[in-house]
């Protein structure tokens, strides 16, 4: 077996999907979070959500560290340090006492986290095999199925069990470790290649910030948004979970589209979808449901969007990794933005926000498109 590419066994990608699973119960945890938050360690709903801000701004330096581990070291030793690091930031986060203690367990969960999402994205974007862009869709939709079962957990279990909660994830996450072991062979780097990023990579660069800044903050505001327009606390954690259940399922039917039709059509249809959807959250009654279909539309952007530049830069893995502390940064910036919207004119402006960052994606991937 060459060196310069990666093979899955069964079990390896066993793995990968548990851990797709494992990081979108983390991810999607913050927003039903926050009121819980704001009660046990006695701060404001704003503060609260800077949790959200803190994990990523921590995961884009877990990016960093992996794009300069993953072409060097074998494949599978970053992730398994960095699952480790992620159960280690989640015992930390069940026996925080203060809320500054707090902050300090998100923050090494996200930096564990951002390792872990460059990671294993970028093993089966360049893993062996055919139809790669359908298995990374299908593994995306175990982390959007995660996403389903977190608002759930934490409506179920936080107020009462919330140190168990966590625990048990660190659990979860330290089950994983073994399967990594059987990941084999290492990143592509094509000799020669400059590390920089080129024009085109930059315009994805900021495309995937704006998608992930729309992903994330919604699944971290909508809930307050909800309750904001009339929900109850449970009800709007139920359609929380109904907007990652909805990523889930675009994610899986979109692996039912045959071959031919091609990673930008399916891009490009995607962010002008959610952008509509987005618009139409911002008229109460409709919030809900629009929300819900954001989370449809917008399923198959993130992992397309991968093997699409992967196909435009085949051989050299340097060129997608930039693509994860563009996550990172949209997941830091775009909740945050989000917060002080909040902070200044009121939740009921968060659809709007969001709206107008899908504008923005969209209109990246269609420069993109034209390069």
């Amino acid at each position: 077996m060459r060196e310069d590419r990666v093979v899955l066994t069964r079990t390896a990608t066993l793995a990968v999907g548990a851990t797709f699973l494992f990081m979108g119960l983390v991810v999607s945890a913050y927003g039903p979070l926050l009121e819980h938050l704001t009660r046990r360690f006695g701060v404001s709903l704003p503060v609260a959500g800077s949790t959200i801000s803190v994990h990523f701004a921590a995961s884009l330096f877990g990016v960093i560290a992996a794009m300069r581990t993953m072409p060097v070291w074998p494949a599978r030793r970053t992730l398994m340090i960095a699952t480790g690091l992620v159960a280690a930031g989640c015992v930390a986060v069940a026996v925080a006492p203060t809320w500054p203690a707090f902050v300090v367990a998100v923050a090494i969960v996200g930096f564990g986290f951002g390792a872990l999402v460059l990671g294993v994205n970028q093993v089966v974007a360049y893993s062996e095999g055919a139809r790669r862009a359908a298995l990374l869709s299908a593994l995306n939709g175990a982390y959007s199925a995660g996403a389903v079962a977190g608002p759930i957990l934490v409506a179920a279990f936080a107020a009462a069990h919330f140190s168990l909660l966590y625990l048990a994830a660190a659990a979860l996450a330290l089950a994983i470790v073994p399967g990594d072991l059987r990941i084999r062979g290492r990143l592509p780097v094509r000799a020669g290649a400059s590390a920089r990023p080129g024009a085109l990579v930059l315009i994805f660069v900021c495309a995937f910030v704006l998608y992930v800044a729309v992903e994330n903050g919604t699944g971290g505001w909508m809930t307050s948004h909800l309750e904001s327009v009339g929900l109850g606390s449970e009800k709007a954690a139920i359609v929380t979970s109904g907007f990652w259940l909805a990523l889930v399922t675009g994610r899986l039917l979109i692996t039912l589209l045959p071959s031919r039709v091609g990673e930008a059509r399916i891009v490009l249809t995607a962010a002008a979808l959610g952008t509509i959807a987005l618009a139409a959250a911002s008229i109460g009654p409709l919030a809900p449901f629009a929300y819900v279909v954001a989370g449809l539309v917008i399923a198959p952007i993130f992992p397309t969007g991968i093997v699409w530049l992967a196909r435009l830069r085949p051989g050299d893995s340097r060129a997608t990794s930039w693509l994860y502390p563009a996550a990172s940064i949209g997941g830091t910036f775009g909740p945050g933005v989000i917060g002080v919207v909040i902070a200044h004119a009121g939740v009921g402006w968060a659809p709007a926000v969001l709206a107008l960052a899908a504008l923005g994606m969209f209109v990246m991937f269609f420069v993109a498109s034209r390069r």
